[in-house]
């Protein structure tokens, strides 16, 4: 699918009815998803735990430098990753569309040159809407958990219909 035109990126201001694009900006994930990750995450300290304060008549073996090595690597992997979904924010206005996540996406609306919306409609608090877009560089994805945010995208995908 093509961009929008730029016309409707970057409407004339002086013609009456001009679409105007304001900044919009939302969290990228939806509390449900939030809550669920937060459910995972307590999980995964409770049995992790059970593995250090087991029966006490089975002895438990102590862990070697590795493992401890491979343990340490693991949880920055997992907690790093819940940070993310507890933190990162979507934001698009009539210049970019950018999101905090791991690391920072950045893409300028001059540069995409296709883009697909992707959400099931009626699961949004499940199955997270996402923008795809193709620019020079390649492919970046973008979440969207807030209503606004994800009526931007399907502004942008659909070219206001």
């Amino acid at each position: 699918m093509k961009p929008p035109p730029r016309e409707l990126l970057q409407p004339d201001p002086t013609q009456p009815g001009a679409l105007a694009l304001d900044a919009v900006s939302g969290p990228s994930f939806p509390v449900s998803v939030k809550v669920m990750a937060t459910v995972m995450m307590l999980a995964l300290l409770v049995f992790g735990s059970m593995r250090f304060l087991g029966p006490a008549q089975a002895p438990i073996p102590a862990l070697v430098t590795g493992e401890w090595v491979f343990l340490v690597a693991v949880a920055a992997v997992i907690g790093s990753g819940y940070w993310s979904i507890m933190t990162g924010r979507t934001s698009c206005d009539g210049q970019c569309i950018e999101q905090t996540w791991l690391w920072r996406k950045k893409v300028s609306l001059a540069d995409i040159t296709q883009i697909k919306l992707i959400s099931v409609p009626g699961l949004n608090w499940l199955v997270v809407p996402r923008l795809v877009v193709r620019t020079g560089y390649g492919l970046t994805t973008f979440h969207a958990g807030d209503a606004a945010v994800f009526s931007r995208f399907k502004l942008l995908a659909h070219g206001g219909s």
